[in-house]
């Protein structure tokens, strides 16, 4: 697996598909699944501050645990054409899952 990153890293290649391998299908079938940068996800008192300005609370069913120290989050930016997809709260960036590094989970 390290050979793979590596090489991947080496030809400029997107690291995305090294994750997609652990996301489940019901948090990216038809959506984004992403990695995310440090500190842009925020543990609250209560839970989990994204991006999007939404909070998940800390039992949430949609906050999973990541494979790696790493959050990634799996959000419905848009519909596109020709794919319909019901957002969980009607938002256009409505979270579907966040994956949560092992030490926050």
């Amino acid at each position: 697996m390290g050979a793979i990153i590596a090489a991947a890293c080496a030809f400029g290649m997107p690291l995305a598909s090294a994750h997609d391998s652990w996301y489940e299908k019901q948090c990216c079938h038809d959506v984004h699944c992403e990695p995310m940068a440090d500190g842009t996800v925020l543990e609250t008192s209560k839970g989990f501050k994204l991006p999007s300005g939404q909070s998940l609370p800390y039992g949430d069913s949609r906050v999973r645990q990541s494979h790696d120290m790493h959050f990634h989050w799996c959000h419905a930016q848009k519909a596109t054409a020709g794919r319909h997809r019901e957002f969980p709260s009607g938002n256009p960036d409505s979270t579907i899952c966040l994956y949560v590094p092992p030490k926050s989970f």
